[in-house]
């Protein structure tokens, strides 16, 4: 094998920016290239002017299991989870701050078993919920799912009051919302060949045109854009993908594409302060870390909840 090598530049512990993760199971275009080019013609990297910047919101979400929890139910040994799930913005609007941010938090058992968390404090309010399968993959999915719920209540909120919103990751959700979701890491399947090769061709402030993608279960909108010139890194580094629902007008989804390229490439961050520089965009990047520290110190809140279980009597088994 022959050609050229490129060190990627993020941090291993956070994945790659582009190409070893593999495609999300309901990618569209992973196997067939399926993503096709909408009304924008011809098929070259889009330059959009600047202009004002609106009032945006950065969104985003953390989870983790807190702890792991066993329930004898019926003679059988059941396995749970208590997890913690951090929501919240960052709205710039002439300047930038902290917009809403609430931690939830659940006691997650499979189907056909239920359990009611005993007083841990004031701040750990564990909300039992259950699982749609019994396997351990079907818990754990199931704090992801009251993650990206609290998110598009979060989403469709702040829309609602006027701003366009970033949301980190892909869109859940089919609304005519000014939502788009940015999506940090590429999986370059969604272009055919024919199409690839404009990504690496575009420089910062460029996207590409808008084209449409569907899956299964979702119809979007979609672009790359570049954030940042990366000198010796490879064809697809500094390039994010966007996406919004297809049930926004073209003229509107044309439009926030627009506004991502013009004004996203400003809130890139830099590499000595982010090791998954330019994408993880500064107010992103910042809002995740509060929403670490909200969550509290994981070992204090294993110890809270341990505490809680030993002094409860209908789980002591006194």
């Amino acid at each position: 094998m022959t050609g050229r090598m490129w060190v990627e530049a993020w941090s291993p512990e956070y994945g790659t920016s582009y190409g070893i993760d593999a495609p999300e199971p309901e990618a569209a275009g992973g196997a067939g290239g399926q993503a096709q080019p909408v009304e924008e013609v011809p098929w070259a990297p889009v330059t959009p002017l600047v202009g004002v910047l609106p009032p945006l919101a950065f969104l985003d979400g953390v989870s983790r299991v807190d702890a792991r929890v066993f329930l004898e139910s019926d003679g059988e040994l059941v396995a749970g989870l208590c997890g913690s799930v951090g929501v919240g913005a960052m709205k710039t609007n002439g300047a930038t701050r902290f917009g809403a941010t609430k931690v939830h938090r659940a006691l997650v058992f499979p189907p056909g078993r239920h359990a009611e968390m005993p007083f841990v404090s004031d701040v750990l309010d564990y909300e039992s919920r259950q699982a749609k399968g019994p396997r351990p993959e079907d818990v754990r999915f199931a704090l992801e799912s009251l993650r990206e719920e609290r998110e598009g209540l979060l989403a469709a909120a702040l829309a609602d009051e006027g701003f366009i919103v970033i949301a980190d990751g892909r869109l859940r959700r089919e609304l005519p919302l000014s939502v788009i979701g940015y999506i940090k890491s590429q999986e370059g399947g969604y272009l055919d060949r024919g199409l690839q090769p404009i990504v690496p061709a575009l420089g910062p402030g460029q996207r590409t045109p808008v084209f449409a993608l569907m899956d299964q279960r979702h119809h979007h909108y979609s672009w790359y854009l570049r954030l940042a010139a990366s000198p010796g890194g490879h064809p697809w580094a500094g390039v994010a993908r966007c996406e919004v629902s297809a049930s926004l007008p073209l003229p509107r989804a044309v439009e926030l594409a627009d506004l991502t390229a013009a004004h996203l490439p400003r809130f890139s961050s830099k590499p000595f302060w982010d090791t998954r520089s330019p994408q993880n965009l500064v107010p992103i990047a910042t809002l995740e870390r509060r929403l670490w520290h909200l969550q509290g110190d994981r070992q204090l809140v294993l110890r809270r909840i341990r505490s809680a279980v030993a002094r409860a009597p209908e789980y002591a088994g006194v």
